[in-house]
């Protein structure tokens, strides 16, 4: 059902369906939930899961991606590739749907990160022009086009417009479903990129704190296909067969990024093979201690992180795909001293879907004309309505 003829008001009064999509800076897939969000009687937002999975990207698609991230391909392939994640994206939902016996026509609307191939949001001078900018691929129009619903991407731009870092986004996710009266909360996501929300207890939307920490994955999982020619270091089975190396872990500890004071956001930008090359040409006869010392070191940057700026009692709640590295986890309790982990299952939001569902929440929450940056995370000037939204 089209939405272009309901008002905010009047799209918060019934429960609405949606579907979130997620690419994120590790590639390992697209996420996919379908999701029926409401607004209770107290104004209080309420979601249930209908349906998630993670669908790989085609390996030919993977090797265009990997390449536009590391500026060796052309703007036609850039351009090929928007409107390629879209004829995608369209193809997960509509297997979703399928594999969960779920109507396609049920679905109000769809939420799209998109693909994240740039992000500097500090200004630079171009000309007359001081500007700071984000990119995430994947056509709005023409998904929206080719399965018939009204769509809403590109959530980063208005932020970035504003002074804005235009990330995190998630933490208003965070606020809205994981905040408590009485307990002092760090969520953490481990994707490609780890970032933390800090919610102390009781705590007032505009006290919310939360910033990427540094690397998720993405260093883990670019070693483990350099070296091993598989996709992650599954359990960090690998890695835990290493030795840490000191030169390597203290070059990596030492960049400023990681002791920066928040507001602060980061992606491939900064971590990515060309930052760490010098030392995989130095120890590459060692590659399980190339792993081994990436995977302490991402485990440090979260704790170091979680050191300075947070609760020092707070309970984490953890999500994303570095979950399912049991050994980066590991180190990163002992990195705490033993601050108890859970997971975010244990709040009823799968771990490896929860960045789907959020994005199809501030779908919602657009469509229902409310903000969804927060500035208190992202430094932006005030909130606002995040997102373009695409009619069929």
């Amino acid at each position: 059902m089209p939405v272009n003829n309901i008002s905010s008001k009047e799209w918060l009064r019934k429960p609405r369906i949606l579907c979130g999509l997620m690419t994120g800076t590790s590639l390992d897939g697209v996420d996919t939930a379908i999701v029926k969000f409401h607004t209770d009687k107290n104004g209080k937002h309420k979601f249930s899961l209908i349906a998630k999975e993670t669908y790989s990207l085609p390996g030919e698609i993977n090797i265009l991606m990997n390449k536009i991230l590391s500026e060796q391909s052309s703007i036609s392939d850039a351009s090929s590739l928007n409107f390629i994640l879209s004829e995608i994206y369209a193809d997960c939902i509509n297997k979703l749907c399928n594999s969960s016996a779920f109507s396609i026509n049920d679905i109000d609307a769809v939420g799209m990160h998109g693909q994240t191939v740039w992000h500097n949001p500090f200004k630079s001078l171009i000309g007359k022009y001081r500007v700071a900018s984000t990119l995430q691929l994947g056509s709005v129009s023409a998904l929206s086009q080719i399965i018939n619903k009204t769509v809403v991407g590109d959530f980063r731009s208005a932020d970035i417009a504003l002074g804005g870092l235009g990330a995190p986004l998630v933490p208003i996710f965070d606020y809205e479903f994981l905040s408590d009266e009485k307990e002092s909360r760090i969520i953490l996501n481990i994707g490609g990129i780890a970032n933390i929300t800090l919610l102390p207890k009781n705590c007032r939307k505009e006290k919310v704190i939360a910033f990427d920490t540094g690397p998720g994955n993405v260093l883990i999982n670019f070693a483990a296909n350099k070296y091993f020619d598989i996709k992650y270091d599954k359990n960090g089975n690998i890695a835990r067969s290493g030795k840490r190396i000191s030169e390597f872990f203290n070059f990596l500890s030492r960049i400023p990024f990681m002791t920066k004071q928040p507001p602060k956001s980061t992606g491939r930008e900064l971590f990515n093979h060309e930052l760490i090359a010098p030392y995989l040409s130095k120890y590459n006869k060692y590659p399980e201690n190339i792993l081994r010392t990436l995977t302490d070191f991402t485990s440090w940057s979260i704790a170091e992180n979680i050191r300075l700026y947070a609760e020092p009692k707070s309970i984490i709640i953890a999500s994303g795909g570095g979950t399912e590295n049991i050994f980066l986890l590991e180190q990163l309790k002992k990195e705490l001293g033993g601050t108890k982990i859970l997971m975010s299952d244990n709040f009823v939001i799968p771990t490896d879907a929860k960045e789907a569902i959020c994005f199809a929440y501030l779908a919602y929450r657009t469509l229902g004309g409310m903000t969804s940056n927060l500035p208190s995370v992202t430094g932006a000037s005030h909130e606002a309505k995040l997102g373009v939204i695409a009619f069929p």
